[in-house]
């Protein structure tokens, strides 16, 4: 059995991420683990390190992190939507805060 070093154990993290599935548009038709309709979704991925990838999505097609939101489609196009109508101000500092994360 697995025991949690005490330097680990009762930690409180904050992983970004609700490790659900979502249809985001950019499914693979594999089913997860699931029902048939899982099969364009995906799961969630924790945002947590993200500074230090160079590509993002889950097909690693995106080279920036503004076309990973951009990419965004099915459940998530509202949220792409509103990526798209922030002031240019706004946009960066999303995107500086997902770079320190």
């Amino acid at each position: 059995m697995f025991t949690v070093p005490d330097a680990l154990a009762n930690k409180v993290i904050h992983p970004f991420s609700d490790f659900l599935l979502h249809d985001v548009g950019t499914g693979d038709g594999i089913v997860q683990a699931g029902p048939q309709d899982t099969a364009d979704k995906l799961r969630t991925v924790p945002l947590w390190g993200l500074r230090m990838k160079a590509r993002f999505m889950h097909d690693l097609a995106s080279l920036t992190l503004e076309a990973a939101i951009r990419r965004h489609g099915g459940e998530a196009r509202h949220v792409e939507h509103r990526f798209r109508n922030l002031t240019n101000a706004d946009r960066q500092q999303l995107i500086t805060f997902l770079k320190s994360l």
